[in-house]
């Protein structure tokens, strides 16, 4: 088993921007780096599309999203951090990307606004899988290797590009 040195926390910087930094804290406490977010504030509250002050002035949203995914994907596993079940439509976009890419994720709580299957074994509080981490038995895996039955056949072999004629 390879050690666990990054993370990549995602969720509603819009609404749960507190929860992350929170989480954000308790990883970077751990030993653990954060590939995303970068930790800064953002700059100006209520708009639709999260800007922070680590980001470049001249990029545009999709330049932001694009550099995001490119952190993301290069962490370890990722942590979605979603109080009530909620993650907002950026991070279900980020969600779709990192299972198509083969990358473990894991949830603060299961989502209520993705109709994906999330077993109980991705779904673990900041505590626990830290706790995890720092006592070697956190086993990084990606979310579709623990969903059994016909819906974890077909979400196999999406992410392997079989298509279904269902």
């Amino acid at each position: 088993m390879a050690a666990i040195k990054s993370v990549a926390i995602i969720g509603s910087f819009k609404q749960y921007y507190p929860e992350i930094k929170e989480a954000w804290s308790l990883f970077c406490g751990a030993g653990l780096t954060v590939t995303s977010p970068k930790g800064t504030c953002i700059l100006k509250e209520g708009i639709s599309f999260v800007r922070f002050e680590s980001d470049k002035k001249h990029w545009s949203d999709e330049m932001v999203q694009v550099v995001a995914l490119h952190r993301i994907l290069r962490a370890d596993f990722v942590y979605v951090v979603a109080p009530g079940g909620y993650v907002g439509r950026t991070t279900c976009y980020e969600i779709g990307r990192i299972i198509h890419a083969k990358q473990p994720i894991y949830f603060s709580q299961v989502p209520d606004d993705l109709p994906i299957v999330v077993p109980e074994t991705h779904v673990l509080s900041l505590e626990k899988i830290i706790y995890m981490i720092g006592n070697g038995i956190f086993e990084s895996k990606q979310l579709d290797t623990n969903i059994s039955g016909e819906i974890g056949d077909l979400e196999r072999k999406l992410i392997d590009g079989i298509y279904s004629t269902l």
